[in-house]
């Protein structure tokens, strides 16, 4: 009888035809694979499972497997697929550790393309974590210095991830503009997926809300055409579902988020079904969503995932204000500046203490009246004063009237200060 530990030596046939699998960083896995064929083909069946999101628990096996050996780990290219593959199935601790000790190891410590492909994958770790200030060296540096086209893309599309969580958005441009990465994007660029989902945050951060759904659609077009489900690898749904509700679009934002919590289930890993829960209370608004966001908000915290948990932490406070429960709101608030301290995360601190402080103004000071809200909702999602005025058959000036005792009363100068003030929840 076949032990556990002895299944993966077993060779896996697996037909791939004329699909390529989706690793991020390896243009060819077929053919750059330096293990054994039998070892080659376990780790290429692993990735593939873990893009399709079925049997989360074979591929935790066999990734520990594959990580278990030195031997084994002497291919860099089956290190990085295994690592992967633990990441994709929400193992970030044992993903992290292995990482930590080929540091240690002489030909990882000797050789650079080790280094390098060691130093990417500790960055994207350390930012699933929410570490951003870990993640930020590495990936500078990584720039600076010799790359494959596939890593440069993949070294800027996960540096533009950090400088937006730290708010440091005319960086993350810069980046792009830097790379010829901001414009329109040829179909045969690099890691196209995760360079479009990094813009896309870009876009929902900066208010450009339209341009982030279609830039997340288009990953999510890409991934499906490869066969990725799984919305650990990339959570392109979610992220489309936020800029869908701020952009106004609320039936498309349900049917994303709705789509990926199915996905997130059939996989299982509590970060991506926390993820997803958080996108659907954010998209359906209704009586459930409290709950919704108190489930995502454990979730997210089992899974370690602090960059979404202050999120999800930060909408459910806004939820709490909506139904006028002050206290509650409050200690959401303080909840998520405790994670975003630990974090380092600055841009988020500042961005909580403003929210704070607005709630700790004397009664109806800072309070928006129904037709203010409306208003600064629609500026917030891009439309411009005119446009605003034809929808709720207003005059301009009235637009106008209503805004500046908006920004007054959110103590803020403009509407690209909208979106650091209003919440994508508070519609």
């Amino acid at each position: 009888m076949t032990s556990a530990d002895d299944q993966p030596r077993r060779r896996i046939e697996i037909q791939h035809g004329n699909d390529r699998i989706y690793i991020p960083g390896m243009t060819d896995a077929h053919h750059s694979m330096q293990a054994r064929p039998d070892e080659a083909c376990l780790a290429l069946h692993t990735i593939d499972l873990a893009n399709r999101g079925v049997r989360r628990s074979t591929v935790l096996h066999h990734a520990q497997w594959m990580l278990a050996d030195r031997d084994r780990r002497a291919d860099p290219n089956a290190v990085w697929i295994a690592v992967l593959a633990l990441t994709y199935a929400g193992d970030i601790p044992s993903a992290t550790e292995h990482c930590e000790r080929l540091i240690q190891e002489p030909l990882w410590a000797r050789s650079r393309p080790h280094r390098k492909a060691l130093a990417l994958l500790r960055a994207r770790l350390a930012l699933l974590s929410g570490d951003v200030r870990t993640a930020l060296p590495i990936l500078e540096a990584l720039l600076s210095s010799s790359l494959s086209p596939a890593q440069t893309c993949l070294a800027v599309a996960w540096l533009v991830d950090a400088l937006v969580h730290t708010g440091d958005f005319r960086r993350a441009q810069e980046v792009l503009l830097e790379h010829g990465l901001a414009g329109r994007l040829d179909a045969d660029c690099p890691e196209l997926a995760q360079v479009l989902v990094a813009r896309g945050a870009l876009h929902l951060a900066t208010g450009r809300f339209l341009q982030s759904v279609d830039d997340y659609l288009a990953c999510g077009h890409l991934l499906l055409s490869h066969k990725v489900v799984n919305p650990e690898v990339i959570a392109w749904r979610s992220r489309a579902a936020i800029g869908s509700v701020s952009a106004r679009r609320s039936e498309l934002a349900i049917t994303l988020a709705e789509d990926e919590l199915l996905a997130a289930r059939m996989w299982g890993s509590p970060r991506a079904i926390g993820v997803a829960l958080h996108a659907v209370a954010v998209a359906k608004r209704d009586g459930s969503a409290l709950t919704t966001l108190e489930d995502a908000i454990d979730l997210l915290q089992l899974a370690g995932a602090n960059g979404q948990l202050v999120e999800a932490l930060y909408d459910l406070s806004a939820l709490y204000a909506e139904r006028k429960q002050e206290a509650e709101s409050r200690r959401r608030l303080r909840a998520a500046r405790e994670v975003a301290r630990a974090s380092g995360n600055a841009f988020w601190v500042q961005r909580i203490e403003s929210s704070l402080a607005r709630t700790e103004v004397p009664a109806n000071a800072g309070k928006l009246t129904r037709q203010e809200n409306r208003i600064a909702q629609l500026a917030r999602a891009g439309y411009s004063n005119r446009e605003i005025a034809d929808q709720l058959f207003l005059t301009v000036r009235t637009v106008e009237f209503h805004l500046s005792r908006a920004y007054r009363k959110l103590g803020i100068a403009g509407r690209r200060e909208l979106v650091k003030s209003l919440s994508a929840v508070a519609i």
